[in-house]
């Protein structure tokens, strides 16, 4: 069943639910009015023959056997049709009445003729005529029975109830059409979007138009459908350009690789000078195609590996990395270091930390140092380099960006991209100035560890 059925059949419902209580609450509202206007005029009669001189009663019971309308200005001459009377004798027998109906007589009627004082109100049928009937005990002695046509108090009321089980269908079936209106406006939007999703999942473009109006829910769902198609798009533009630059940087260091092995291969007896100047060459180029493979699966899965965080000393961890880049490229790094903690990934971080080492050691000379400074969760490392132009800043962190001054030197313009999404990712920030008096400074800002309790 669809949704726009559903919320038609549940308006329908809930329409013909409130349509049958207010017809019920009609109903018996009127019943119990006409009800309380036939119980009122018999009433008056009622207090009539409760008189203590006992007149009103002796005019009527005192006509034995008479069954027409009593002479004069008395009991029954109000002209009102449908109006009948009744008279018990002490013993429970009825004894005389006025009209043509003989009312029936019941264990408590007789009670009542016994007591000499009390009434009752109840509906006999005789027949297949309806009465609304009351028995008054007299004070000395026997009662009176009114009895006064109902019929046609529940003709009304039988026609009343089906006027009212008509208005009810009537309703249930107007709620069912204003449901299904309703609901196929409320569902217009879902279906475009059902259909657009449907569209992208059998094409798998990622351009389908989205219908976004309103600021419902429909609205917000249409404009954030739109938003995760945008960044799929997007995503999917950033893979196919990962994969078009990394076989662009995988080209070279295979070539340098085909070529050396092609000369092993043809030139069995090279000179060992030789030799071994293309044995370290291939080594070289291995160890950079390695390095260009790790960095190409940290991006492109956007983490290093499955590393929880943890909280962590930064300074020992900076030392380390310090003290590794010094052993690999026999640079000095001066180092000023203040212990600091932070929450984050060790691999992560320290791979940061080296390549923006590394990235210092390779655009600065030797005997130039490199200067480290680390306080507050904010690394500062500075190269006594060319320094990075204002208008590269900008890109320097993009992936497989590499300078007019970087293209001769090794590498793949990865390691500045690692370092931003490392520092991202942990909620922090990288950026890189000019330093006084020549060189790049780049600032590499973590949020401190909170306190423990």
């Amino acid at each position: 069943m669809t949704l726009r059925a559903r919320i038609a059949i549940a308006l329908a419902v809930l329409a013909g639910l409130a349509a049958v209580v207010v017809a019920f609450t009609a109903f018996v509202t009127t019943d119990q009015r006409v009800r309380a206007e036939v119980d009122s005029y018999l009433d008056s009669y009622g207090h009539r023959f409760q008189d203590r001189d006992g007149r009103d009663a002796a005019a009527l019971c005192g006509r034995r056997g008479t069954n027409s309308a009593l002479a004069g200005p008395r009991i029954g001459d109000d002209g009102v049709e449908g109006v009948a009377f009744q008279c018990i004798s002490p013993a429970g027998v009825a004894v005389a009445s006025v009209g043509s109906v003989a009312l029936p007589v019941d264990a408590e009627d007789q009670v009542l003729a016994r007591s000499g004082g009390g009434q009752r109100t109840r509906t006999v049928h005789v027949d297949s005529t309806t009465y609304r009937v009351q028995t008054v005990a007299l004070p000395s002695g026997g009662a009176v029975q009114i009895a006064r046509d109902y019929g046609e108090s529940q003709r009304v009321l039988d026609g009343l109830r089906w006027w009212l089980l008509l208005v009810v269908a009537a309703t249930a079936a107007l709620g069912a059409a204003a449901g299904w209106l309703i609901a196929r406006r409320a569902t217009e939007p879902l279906v475009q979007l059902t259909d657009a999703a449907e569209e992208v999942a059998t094409t798998g473009r990622l351009d389908v138009p989205i219908p976004v109006s309103g600021n419902d829910e429909p609205g917000r769902l249409g404009r954030a459908f739109a938003t995760m198609l945008g960044a799929l798009g997007r995503s999917r533009e950033q893979q196919q350009q990962l994969v078009q630059d990394a076989g662009h940087e995988l080209r070279t260091p295979l070539t340098s690789l085909r070529t050396n092995i092609e000369t092993l291969q043809r030139y069995e007896s090279l000179p060992e000078p030789t030799r071994r100047s293309i044995l370290s060459d291939l080594e070289a180029e291995t160890r950079e195609l390695g390095s260009l493979v790790d960095e190409l699966v940290q991006l492109a899965t956007d983490t290093y590996d499955d590393e929880p965080d943890q909280r962590l000393a930064l300074d020992q961890l900076v030392e380390r990395a310090a003290d590794r880049v010094r052993r690999r490229t026999g640079r000095e790094i001066i180092t000023s270091i203040s212990p600091c903690e932070v929450v984050g990934r060790p691999r992560d971080l320290s791979r940061a930390v080296g390549n923006l080492l590394e990235n210092a050691a390779k655009f600065s000379e030797a005997p130039a140092p490199i200067e480290l400074s680390l306080a507050d969760g904010v690394i500062t490392v500075r190269d006594h380099g060319p320094g990075v132009p204002p208008a590269e800043r900008a890109h320097i962190f993009e992936r497989f960006y590499r300078s007019a001054a970087a293209r001769s030197l090794p590498g793949s313009g990865l390691g500045l991209a690692i370092v931003e999404q490392t520092a991202l990712s942990h909620g922090g920030s990288v950026r890189v100035d000019g330093a006084e008096g020549g060189g790049a400074v780049f600032t590499f800002t973590l949020p401190l560890a909170p306190t423990p309790a």
